[in-house]
């Protein structure tokens, strides 16, 4: 069985910073383990800004941090998927390539990032159409060439629409509407894809043979049809804490993912938890700075 000072699970911007930080402190045998088939996460698709400080994209900055990862000897597993930690930090893990492998790790940190809410978390009813997206999925089909996720298109929420504002004014698109909080309405103007702004309406209604045609709106008792031919969801992210939970780390039930101190660690000893995978954060100063403590909170 395999052994490594550190395991870092995520590889996206709190992993690669973290490996790094790791490498600076003179940590040698660092392990990071990335379900996906390349590093980066979000920032690989990530053409909007991350910063607080001045102007930087997601794919900027990743180019910059694979630049700096690659001076250093980190040991990498793409298309890896983590299934729990065991008691004695023996990590779960399972791929294509090597199947069920136990990896063992003195330290561990979990950099799971956030994840989407979507249309289980409504209180809906209605048809299993095909056309309802949450914005990462919309932002994936955008990035194929010459495919869009819908021509007529309502959104829900607004809370991550930032991420495929560029995408929803540069195709043949027509968004229908956004169904936004009324404290947000001259946010979501700003963004200027539609004049219709539903404020403080819910879905009350799906409806669709085959792929979605028409969402009911309902507010005061009031019902609206809008016709559509496709829903995305631009809900707030949440931490993605799915292996803490399987590992029996607590989880922050406020943030959804793991519990962790002041030092970042969780309710197990050797193991941290950092970046989005605790809580959502607003820039990538703020998850830097986190790495930077974490790694030197080390024991």
């Amino acid at each position: 069985m395999n052994s490594y000072d550190l395991i870092i699970v995520g590889g996206g911007a709190a992993g690669i910073l973290c490996a790094l930080q790791g490498k600076k402190q003179g940590i040698d045998n660092i392990l990071i383990i990335e379900k996906d088939p390349m590093l980066g996460g979000m920032l690989s698709s990530g053409n909007y800004n991350i910063s607080e400080n001045g102007f930087i994209t997601g794919k900027q900055y990743k180019e910059k941090l694979m630049n700096e990862l690659n001076s250093f000897n980190v040991e990498i597993k793409l298309n890896t998927m983590v299934l729990k930690i065991e008691d004695d930090n023996g990590v779960i893990c399972t791929s294509s390539k090597n199947g069920i492998e136990k990896i063992q790790g003195k330290q561990i940190i979990l950099c799971n990032g956030g994840k989407e809410t979507s249309r289980k978390v409504v209180n809906m009813v209605g048809d299993r159409s095909s056309g309802i997206l949450t914005v990462g999925m919309a932002k994936k089909i955008f990035n194929i060439e010459n495919i869009i996720p819908g021509k007529n298109i309502l959104i829900y929420g607004d809370a991550t629409l930032y991420m495929i504002e560029e995408e929803l004014k540069n195709s043949n698109i027509n968004v229908v509407g956004i169904v936004c909080n009324n404290k947000n309405t001259d946010k979501v103007k700003c963004y200027d894809l539609t004049s219709n702004i539903y404020e403080d309406y819910e879905i009350s209604s799906i409806k669709g043979e085959g792929r979605i045609s028409e969402v009911t709106l309902s507010k005061d008792g009031n019902n609206l049809e809008v016709g559509c031919d496709t829903l995305i969801f631009a809900q707030p992210m949440l931490s993605d804490g799915v292996v803490a939970m399987r590992s029996n780390i607590i989880l922050n039930p406020e943030t959804t993912g793991a519990k962790v101190n002041k030092n970042y660690m969780t309710s197990r000893e050797n193991i941290y938890a950092c970046g989005n995978g605790i809580f959502i954060h607003n820039s990538i100063e703020e998850i830097e700075k986190e790495c930077i403590s974490l790694i030197n909170n080390l024991k």
